[in-house]
């Protein structure tokens, strides 16, 4: 016990703690945790501004969006609006419906049923709709036409029926066009469509069978066990089917498969009879090898295995194959991979649209896209007043020259191959500015279900390289007195239509001086041919054994003017000289100059204008009921800027473009009259089931009532080496303007504030003096931001089948 407290007794103690010498209070330790609180908090803003700061500085500025787009509203189409996939899909199954009609789903469908072929919008009579926007009337209510084809009744023919009301049918009826020659439409008229296609293409893959060796022979390619992309054959069909009415005879002639496959014609073709209905029954009518003729693939065979024909070796490697395609080649230094020009809108869009209607400075109009002939302006008005109810493209041709049946037999008709369902997807920055509005169009036609067109329609505003108007005023000495001008910018609706080889870009451009103007811009591939030595009087050689031959393009437009009623006149003014003694001067003393003098045309047979290019004329619809302030009657002048002599009236393959023989023809108005062709023309161009020319023979008087204008414009083409790989559009464009001729009493431009006036100060003597600059309200300081843009790489490019789930009672 006592050895246990000695051991505590020397374990030391710890010394006691001494109290510290600083004593926080609670408040003061209250305010240092608050302030390291707010440290901490403005560290975190100040970090949260730099990553702001950060993305403003790499996000580009953008513009505002500018005027509505509200988009294509499917619920309540509009008088002209397209038809909805949902109006489409309800006219079909009204149809397929209809068991005494005996209709097959297309899907199901062969060249000897009867089957849908086309469904689109039937434009209400135009009265109807005058009437309706007056108020006298209730809307007009919306029908589609349908074409059939009616390959199992005797004899075969086309059927059209008018099908409404939309979006719920209740009728059909079976209507037939008083413009129409020939009725029922001929089977044999009607265009190649899908199922056609596809029934000749499995025919010419099973004859062609016994000329593997020939043509491994003579191009390394075949046709039948090929590998794609690599070592196949391509055949292409070309019209018309024949060479008098009633055949159907279609040529096929052969390419290599490669991109750009339009220049490279390999010297074969085979021309398949497909008259008949049943595929069983075709036969092989022609073929031609190398510039020989022969009428049976087994003669052509057997010749060819006994040398006793002429022979080709056509065989092209990779490398060679290059020359088509649109990689980039040729000279480098002069250029560099530098952005170019794009479009600045500050404020956004200066447009507005509104499902189809459009809206710009003044201009007030509705856009359609039809199946058949495409995209057309109606109801156009400027400035509150009536100027147009249609103006539309027709149709497009290409007649062409040659040795070979290809190229001296071949016209083609585009509206038979459907203009607006020709009209595919646009590039963003390439086909349009990448800030344009890009609209989808949907077709029904060629298949069992609608089809999206997606962005196949744009509308967007540009800026010209020059002026609308402008003018410097200085002294005598050159000193500055007053500049006054204005931007020339215009909007412009486009499409582009993919016709086999060609592109056709088409442009409806609104100016700001009330000028309107149609334009075609040709691109593309041309239509080569196999270098025979019978085809060199014809066009220029651009690459080895490949020829370009001489065509003609043409168009035809319709432009229903009505100029602020319906009750209109056509006029020409015709230029003369005159040869006469001055008043001014004494005795001898002549004088030649211009002058002219007013036609009015009464007649359909006097408005119709044949190619006359030694009588200059300026052609003037007018209002003769309406003038401007100095009593001038309000009208407007149409002009061709771009007539193209048509010389082949001749010839049998032209006889459905009876409308090229005119520079221009004015008829009276009539509903019946819609159109100047047909998607029949092609089928039988010989003996056309719509000729142009009838509607002149009536000779209706012209004077005070609705008339319309049709007018033909046009180039001749003789494809060159530059042409290769395709056509640039620079020097290959048509155009036709409506341009306001004493419709207003001044440049309606000059209500338009883009407009830029400068002088100088008032009272100042000085040459020096301060510049004024009036730009009368808009901003004209450096754009702080650029337009959103829709990216290229948006682009897809197919056609896509629309899905639509709804329950329609009939």
């Amino acid at each position: 016990m006592n050895h246990m407290e000695e051991k505590i007794s020397v374990v030391s103690k710890k010394a006691p703690r001494r109290p510290s010498n600083v004593v926080i209070s609670w408040r003061c330790w209250l305010i240092v945790r608050i302030l390291a609180a707010v440290a901490i908090f403005l560290l975190i803003l100040l970090a949260i501004a730099l990553a702001i700061t950060v993305v403003i500085k790499t996000t580009p500025p953008y513009c505002p969006s500018g005027l509505d787009n509200s988009g294509r509203n499917l619920a309540k189409p509009g008088i002209f609006s397209d038809l909805s996939p949902k109006e489409m899909i309800a006219v079909r199954d009204y149809l397929l419906g209809q068991k005494r009609l005996g209709l097959t789903p297309f899907a199901s469908a062969t060249v000897n049923s009867s089957y849908i072929y086309m469904i689109t919008l039937q434009n209400p009579l135009k009265d109807a709709v005058i009437k309706f926007q007056k108020g006298a009337e209730r809307k007009p209510s919306r029908a589609a036409k349908v074409t059939v084809y009616r390959g199992n009744t005797e004899p075969p023919r086309i059927d059209e029926f008018l099908v409404g009301p939309l979006p719920k049918p209740t009728y059909h009826r079976l209507v037939t066009s008083p413009a129409y020659r020939r009725v029922p439409v001929p089977f044999t008229s009607r265009p190649v469509d899908a199922i056609e296609r596809a029934q000749l293409k499995s025919f010419l893959y099973k004859v062609t069978e016994e000329l593997h060796d020939l043509f491994r022979e003579s191009y390394g390619l075949t046709y039948h066990n090929c590998t794609p992309h690599k070592d196949c054959i391509m055949f292409e069909d070309f019209a018309p089917r024949g060479t008098s009415s009633g055949e159907r005879m279609t040529w096929y002639w052969a390419y290599r498969e490669t991109v750009g496959f339009y220049l490279h014609p390999l010297g074969f073709a085979i021309q398949i009879d497909h008259h008949s209905p049943f595929p069983l029954t075709w036969t092989v009518s022609r073929l031609i090898y190398n510039g020989q003729l022969f009428y049976e693939i087994e003669d052509l065979v057997e010749r060819y295995k006994e040398g006793t024909l002429r022979k080709i070796k056509n065989i092209m490697d990779n490398v060679d194959a290059q020359f088509s395609t649109f990689s980039k080649r040729g000279h480098q230094s002069f250029d560099s991979p530098l952005r170019g020009p794009r479009l600045i809108e500050p404020e956004g869009h200066r447009y507005s649209i509104e499902d189809h209607f459009v809206q710009y400075f003044g201009w007030a109009f509705t856009f359609h896209m039809k199946s058949t002939t495409g995209l057309q302006i109606m109801d156009l008005y400027f400035q509150g007043e009536s100027i147009a109810y249609e103006i539309s493209l027709q149709d497009i041709t290409a007649f062409y020259t040659g040795y070979s049946p290809e190229t001296s037999w071949l016209g083609l008709y585009g509206l038979s191959w459907l203009l607006g369902a020709s009209s595919y997807e646009l590039v963003p920055g390439v086909d349009c500015p990448a800030t344009a509005t890009f609209i989808d169009a949907f077709h029904f036609a060629n298949t069992d279900t609608p089809l999206r067109y997606k962005n196949s329609i744009c509308v967007f505003e540009q800026t010209s390289s020059v002026p609308l108007r402008r003018h410097y005023s200085h002294s005598r000495d050159g000193k500055f007195q007053s500049y006054g001008g204005l931007v020339a910018s215009s909007l412009v609706v486009r499409t582009i239509i993919s016709l086999w080889s060609c592109d056709y870009i088409l442009d409806y451009v609104f100016h700001l001086d009330g000028t309107m103007e149609m334009k075609i811009s040709l691109t593309g591939y041309i239509q080569a041919s196999y270098d025979l030595a019978g085809q060199r009087p014809y066009g220029n050689r651009i690459h080895n054994s490949v020829r370009g031959n001489l065509h003609q393009h043409l168009f035809h437009w319709k432009i229903d003017l009505d100029i602020e009623s319906l009750d209109n006149r056509y006029q020409t003014l015709d230029m003369t000289t005159e040869f006469d003694t001055s008043f001014w001067y004494e005795s001898t003393l002549n004088k030649t100059q211009l002058k002219f003098q007013a036609s009015l045309k009464e007649d359909e047979a006097g408005a119709s204008v044949a190619y006359d290019f030694d009588q200059p004329q300026h052609h003037i619809i007018y209002n003769m009921l309406e003038t401007n302030k100095f009593g001038t009657s309000r009208g407007y002048r149409i002009v061709n800027k771009d007539m193209s002599k048509f010389l082949l009236q001749d010839s049998v393959v032209t006889n459905a473009a009876s409308w090229a023989r005119y520079q221009m023809a004015v008829t009276k108005y009539k509903d019946t009259e819609d159109s100047s062709s047909s998607i029949f023309a092609q089928g039988d161009p010989f003996d056309p089931v719509l000729d142009f020319s009838r509607y002149l023979e009536d000779n209706d008087t012209i004077v005070d009532t609705d008339i319309v204008a049709w007018v033909t414009s046009g180039l001749y083409h003789i494809p060159h080496a530059e042409d290769v790989p395709s056509i640039s559009t620079a020097a290959n464009q048509c155009s036709v303007m409506l341009i306001p001729y004493n419709f207003f009493d001044h440049c309606p431009s000059m209500a338009v504030s883009d407009a830029l006036l400068i002088g100088k100060k008032q009272k100042s003597a000085d040459v020096n003096a301060e510049r004024v600059f009036n730009s009368f309200g808009t901003d004209i300081s450096e754009p702080k931001c650029y337009q959103k843009e829709t990216s290229t790489h948006s682009f897809h490019g197919d056609v896509e089948a629309v899905e639509v789930n709804f329950a329609v009672s009939f």
